[in-house]
C-alpha cells in the first residue's frame, strides 16, 4: 500500500496576488527520457500538487547550443565549481532538462515538491547534474535521485544564503538570499560590517523561513532580535550606496534601525 505523501504546507500563508516559481535544470549524457523511460510522479507527490502547471522540456545540444551554455559557464559555472561535480562532463553534456513550474499565490509549497519530484526522476534515470536556478544551487544527480518524496520541508534546501566577501563602499558587506522567488516573496539585502556576517545570516535564514510558511514583510515594518537589534524593512533598490545584486527577483532591504 502506497502512502499518500503529505503537501508541504504555510501555515501563516497571506495572499499577496505575487506568483511563485521554479525552475530545474538537468544534464545528461544521453537521452535519459528516451528508449521508453517513463517518469512516475503521482505517487510521489501530493494529490493536490499542481500536475496541469508542469513545463517538462528536453533539449538537445545540436538544437539549443546557446541556450544550455547558458545554464554551465560565467557564474553558475564558478558556482559548479564549489559542488563535488565533474566539470568535464558537466561541459561535455549534450542533453538537458527543464523543469518549470509556475503557481498563483500558492497557499502550500506542492508546486516545489512536484518539481523535485519530476528531477528525481529524471536523475533516477542517469541525468548526473541539476542546477536550481533562483536558488543559483547545483547538486549531483544521485543526490536528488535519493530525494525521499516524504521527506519534511526544510528552507536551506530551497534558499541560497550568499554573503559577499568584498564590501560595497557605504554600504558594507551584501548578505542576502536566492531563491525566494520560489514562495511567491522577494528575496532579502542586507549590507554590514565582517563582524556581523553570520549573525545577519541567521536572521535572514529565520525570516526566509517565516516567508516560506506565508508570512509578509512590509516596507516600514520593524523587526526586533533578541531585544538588541532592530532592523527596519524597506525596497531594495540598487542606486550608487546600495550595490546591484543581480536577484532574478524584486527584494526587500533590511536596515539597521
Amino acid at each position: 500500500m502506497t502512502t499518500a505523501i503529505e503537501p508541504w504546507q504555510r501555515p501563516a500563508f497571506r495572499a499577496t496576488g505575487r506568483d511563485a516559481s521554479v525552475m530545474l535544470i538537468a544534464f545528461a549524457d544521453t537521452n535519459v527520457l528516451g528508449g521508453g523511460a517513463e517518469l512516475r510522479v503521482r505517487d510521489a507527490v501530493p494529490p493536490t500538487a499542481p500536475l496541469a502547471a508542469l513545463d517538462l522540456r528536453i533539449h538537445q545540444y545540436a538544437d539549443s547550443a546557446a541556450w544550455i551554455d547558458t545554464w554551465r559557464t560565467g557564474a553558475l559555472r564558478n558556482l559548479a565549481a564549489q559542488q563535488p561535480l565533474d566539470l568535464d562532463r558537466l561541459d561535455a553534456a549534450t542533453w538537458c532538462y527543464s523543469i518549470s513550474i509556475a503557481a498563483a499565490d500558492p497557499a502550500d509549497l506542492t508546486h516545489l515538491q512536484l518539481a523535485w519530484a519530476v528531477a528525481a526522476g529524471i536523475a533516477a534515470a542517469g541525468a548526473f547534474a541539476a542546477l536550481d536556478v533562483f536558488a543559483a544551487n547545483w547538486l549531483t544527480g544521485a543526490s536528488v535521485a535519493a530525494l525521499s518524496p516524504h521527506r519534511p520541508f526544510t528552507v536551506q534546501q530551497e534558499v541560497s544564503l550568499i554573503a559577499e566577501t568584498e564590501p560595497a563602499p557605504g554600504f558594507g558587506h551584501p548578505v542576502h538570499t536566492r531563491g525566494m522567488l520560489k514562495f511567491g516573496r522577494p528575496d532579502l539585502v542586507a549590507g554590514v560590517p565582517a563582524d556581523r556576517i553570520e549573525e545577519t545570516g541567521r536572521i535572514l535564514n529565520h525570516l526566509a523561513r517565516m516567508l516560506a510558511e506565508g508570512h509578509v514583510l512590509t516596507p516600514g515594518q520593524v523587526l526586533r532580535f533578541d531585544g538588541r537589534r532592530a532592523l527596519t524593512v524597506a525596497p531594495y533598490a540598487p542606486d550608487a550606496t546600495t550595490p546591484e545584486l543581480h536577484l532574478n527577483n524584486d527584494g526587500l532591504l533590511l536596515v539597521d534601525a
